[in-house]
């Protein structure tokens, strides 16, 4: 129900912008199919640490499993009807591989299918979910 009300509460702001403005703005550093330079030149202020990764790996447990899978291969089964959650330990990320890409993905979501985590994450929390990613995945 939040979720919804959040939804609509987004689209009825992205609308109101569109109708005073005649468009709606994006985020520089929105996810975009291919990568996004001004996203790729955000870093990573976690160190990986093995202390970092293990949090890393309790967020990935608890909000990512279900649809990535135990180990990241986007075997999960708990996608929606827009296809196979995104393998997290191949070199192809088709919404660019650099962290602030990533970053901008956990964030902001890309899909009916890869929801934003901006209310359920700190900006932290995703960071150090970027480093349990680093671990298990391409560098």
């Amino acid at each position: 129900m939040t979720r919804t009300v959040a939804a609509v509460s987004t689209l009825l702001i992205c609308g109101l912008s569109y109708a005073a403005t005649g468009q709606v703005k994006v985020s520089p550093t929105a996810p975009r199919r291919g990568g996004n330079p001004e996203a790729r030149k955000l870093t990573n202020p976690v160190a990986s640490t093995p202390e970092s990764i293990a949090a890393g790996k309790r967020l990935y447990s608890r909000l990512c499993v279900r649809c990535h899978g135990p180990l990241g291969k986007g075997d999960g089964g708990g996608a929606g009807a827009g296809g196979q959650p995104s393998d997290l330990t191949d070199a192809t990320w088709e919404f660019g591989s650099s962290d602030g890409e990533i970053f901008s993905v956990i964030h902001d979501g890309t899909s009916a299918d890869m929801e934003s985590y901006a209310e359920q994450l700190t900006d932290t929390e995703i960071w150090t979910l970027i480093v349990y990613l680093r671990s298990i995945g391409p560098r």
